[in-house]
């Protein structure tokens, strides 16, 4: 189960938080473990939700897409109380035929349970909320992929409820992973990790970048993954997180990547640099400052270490390390469904104005978050490279999500 009940109700508790409802496809698929294609495809135009009451005696419900019936007849949602809108499928259904399965009997529910159809999703919705005949409760909606008109509509819909932007409590209950999460988690940065190490062992001289972005594409595609960016640059170009071009690779040349994709809703992010022959005295040092600064920044990494902390370690180990000059202002950031996550970015305080959050980024990190450590170095003219990593922030310490070597990879 991703949703991590626990958390969710203490936080409810505080905030006297009767009702969670989900809007985000990130959001629908932690309530519920189901993942969405419509609400990402059709962004603008489907909506899909999920909801969780405080009170234990009142089921969670999925307001369910006509798009969407066919995944989530299939999908094993901790949800089983279904709410659909919109036209229904053609289906021809002859009298003789039944169903077989157990997602045949959920695609059939689905598609046949007028009295649990409507003609829009907020309508739908509230549906759902009235049919247990509560009334004065207070409701945070994650107010991310539902507009201000939608959320007027619904509140003239349920009007002796008092409803909330709510998606900063997700974000804050979603800060501390369940193991279902860690281990799908870690399925997602395998891939990606095994698809960057294919493209790296493509590097050639004379290839070009696109090359090499075309093999962790395909890797990526045959594990079923969606590649969201591949970030490739080589020689001058190493300095930045560029796209990758049509430039060849050179002998000598510094190289790095910063890779990120999605399996089934869950995020991984991964990235290390190299050098084409055998490192100059000036490669190396960059390398070394690098990896200096990043061990300094894994050193100070347990429960309630602050983003500043590691942020300022990794500056300050960089520095000392062999590269004065740097001048970096992130450390990286949390993640999970969503490729950042709260805190965002472990970097320095900023101010955040919330009815849930603390009321600056700089708040101590729970045991069983989930980040992704990466010093990004470089020196124009020169190239550039970076240690990317991603760990579980344990009591005293830290985990690797998954086994990731980080050296500085020489192509002979």
């Amino acid at each position: 189960m991703f949703f991590n009940k626990n958390r969710a109700e203490k936080l409810m508790d505080q905030f006297n938080i009767d009702l969670l409802i989900a809007s985000t496809p990130e959001n629908v698929t932690y309530l519920s473990d189901t993942v969405s294609w419509a609400p990402k495809v059709y962004s603008y135009s489907v909506d899909m939700f999920a909801t969780y009451y405080r009170d234990p005696n009142i089921d969670s419900s999925l307001i369910v897409p006509s798009q969407e019936m066919t995944y989530v007849s299939g999908s094993k949602s901790t949800i089983k109380d279904y709410y659909t809108y919109g036209g229904k499928s053609a289906l021809v259904q002859p009298d003789e035929v039944n169903s077989q399965t157990l997602e045949e009997e959920n695609y059939l529910q689905l598609q046949n349970n007028d009295s649990k159809r409507t003609r829009n999703s907020i309508d739908a919705l509230a549906q759902s909320i009235t049919s247990h005949k509560i009334r004065n409760i207070r409701i945070a909606v994650d107010e991310d992929k539902i507009n201000d008109k939608k959320i007027k509509f619904l509140t003239e819909l349920l009007p002796n409820c008092e409803i909330l932007y709510g998606a900063d409590l997700f974000r804050l209950i979603r800060q501390v992973k369940t193991d279902d999460e860690i281990k799908a988690m870690k399925v997602a940065a395998d891939l990606n990790e095994s698809a960057s190490i294919a493209a790296c062992n493509e590097i050639k001289i004379g290839m070009r970048e696109y090359e090499i972005a075309s093999v962790y594409a395909s890797k990526v595609g045959m594990g079923l993954g969606k590649w969201l960016w591949y970030h490739f640059g080589s020689g001058r170009r190493s300095v930045g997180i560029f796209p990758p071009a049509d430039k060849k690779i050179q002998a000598g040349d510094m190289w790095k990547f910063d890779a990120g994709l999605s399996l089934n809703n869950y995020q991984a992010d991964t990235g290390w640099g190299g050098v084409m022959g055998e490192p100059s005295k000036e490669q190396l040092k960059l390398w070394e400052a690098t990896e200096s600064g990043y061990k300094a920044a894994l050193s100070v990494i347990k429960e309630g270490t602050l983003p500043s902390e590691i942020q300022n370690a990794m500056l300050n180990g960089t520095k000392d390390g062999g590269l004065p000059d740097h001048s970096g202002t992130f450390a990286g950031h949390a993640i999970g469904l969503e490729m950042r996550e709260l805190p965002y970015v472990l970097g320095n305080k900023s101010k955040v104005k919330s009815n849930f959050l603390p009321d600056t980024t700089d708040i101590p990190i729970p045991e069983n978050s989930v980040l992704c450590i990466e010093n990004p170095c470089q020196i124009f003219g020169l190239g550039g490279t970076q240690i990317e990593q991603t760990i579980i922030v344990k009591k005293s310490g830290y985990e690797l999500l998954t086994d990731q070597e980080r050296r500085l990879w020489i192509v002979d």
